[in-house]
């Protein structure tokens, strides 16, 4: 035995070559996946029409996802970046002075440190919701906007403007409720479409800017062609393919 621990190792072979190299080789190759898994792997999640999604990511914050929306996450080191590529998120961020917490969306970026705040991304820019906490949005075209609690920014190519909001009433749909308090219908109807497959079509030009208040389930569209259509004298007309089509209410004669 002494005599064979005196003695050089013979190298492991395998077909006449030996494997030192290739076994290296694919320990860094495996280093160097681990590597870019933790710096640039990206998480992808999203939404169906009508469907709402809570998520915890690694680093212990939340996101709730919206109807029809999608979002990708990177966590590192050096920071957690999430894009909303589509749709409307609330975002509860777990708080970590070290790594900043930051949300993009068409040309707008919110940064933020242990805050809860709503975005949402349309086609007529991208709006944030304070809850609580404080944010900052940056914007192409203008200057930052720093939000405290009840306050929202809409952004466009001229920047981000700052107004009060009420935060609990905006994020409701969290809750899978849809609040309206003064909202035209024609408003009211695109929202509510938002949560629908087969949508409701708003045919009557007379009522399209009258105001509607009151609170529904997101995605129940029966009980709001019911509730418009009572209050507005509208008639609900079934469309080919599932939509419905709100119509002024047509005057039997006697």
């Amino acid at each position: 035995m002494l005599q064979d621990a005196g003695r050089p190792k013979s190298r492991r072979s395998f077909g006449g070559r030996w494997l030192g190299p290739a076994v290296m080789a694919l320990v860094f190759a495996g280093v160097g996946v681990g590597i870019y898994q933790v710096y640039y792997a990206q998480t992808a999640y999203e939404t169906d029409v009508g469907e709402q999604k809570s998520i915890q990511l690694a680093d212990g914050s939340f996101v709730r996802l919206d109807t029809d929306s999608r979002i990708r996450v990177r966590l590192n080191g050096a920071g957690r970046k999430v894009e909303l590529l589509e749709g409307q998120a609330l975002f509860k961020v777990a708080h970590d002075a070290r790594r900043p917490f930051t949300v993009s969306a068409g040309g707008a970026t919110v940064t933020a440190l242990g805050t809860v705040f709503d975005v949402r991304r349309s086609s007529q820019g991208v709006e944030v919701v304070l809850v609580e906490g404080k944010v900052r949005v940056q914007a192409a075209g203008g200057p930052d906007q720093t939000l405290t609690p009840n306050q929202s920014a809409h952004t466009t190519r001229q920047g981000a403007k700052a107004q009060p909001i009420d935060a609990m009433t905006a994020t409701s749909w969290a809750d899978g409720r849809l609040v309206f308090s003064g909202t035209p219908l024609q408003k009211a109807v695109s929202e509510v479409n938002r949560y629908l497959t087969h949508k409701i079509e708003l045919d009557a030009p007379d009522v399209a800017d009258t105001v509607i208040s009151g609170t529904f389930r997101a995605g129940d569209r029966t009980a709001f062609v019911s509730a418009a259509s009572d209050l507005f004298s509208l008639e609900a007309q079934p469309q080919p393919g599932g939509a419905v089509k709100l119509v002024p209410h047509r005057t039997k004669n006697p």
